[in-house]
C-alpha cells in the first residue's frame, strides 16, 4: 500500500473567526515561521479568512518540542482539528443540500 504523506516541516493550527464563524487551518513552518526564543518558539501571524476577511492576531509560543505552551488569538478563538473537520463537513452538506427556501426561489425562478 502507499504511505501516507507526514509533514515533518509543518504544524498545524486551526482557528475559527469571531465574526462569522468560517474555520482556518494554518500551517507554520518550523523552519521558516517560528522565531527561537531561548530554546524556545514563538509563532506571530495574521490570519485571515475566506469569507469576511477578518484580520485575526495571533501569537504562539511552544516549547522545544513544538509543544503549545500558550496561545493568544484577537478577533476569533483555536479550535481542534475535530471541531474544523465538523465544519468542512458541515460546509460540504450546505453545498450538496440546498435548503426548501433555495429550491422554492429556484422553481419560481424556472416558471
Amino acid at each position: 500500500g502507499q504511505k501516507e504523506y507526514v509533514d515533518k516541516n509543518g504544524i498545524y493550527f486551526y482557528v475559527r473567526c469571531g465574526r462569522c464563524g468560517t474555520c482556518v487551518k494554518v500551517r507554520a513552518d518550523k523552519q521558516h515561521d517560528l522565531n527561537n526564543d531561548d530554546g524556545n518558539y514563538v509563532w506571530n501571524k495574521t490570519i485571515v479568512d475566506s469569507k469576511c476577511f477578518r484580520r485575526m492576531e495571533t501569537i504562539v509560543h511552544l516549547d522545544r518540542n513544538y509543544q503549545v505552551i500558550s496561545h493568544e488569538i484577537d478577533g476569533g478563538e483555536y479550535i481542534t482539528e475535530e471541531a474544523y473537520n465538523e465544519w468542512l463537513a458541515e460546509q460540504a452538506t450546505a453545498v450538496a443540500t440546498p435548503t426548501a427556501e433555495s429550491e422554492a426561489d429556484h422553481q419560481s425562478e424556472t416558471e
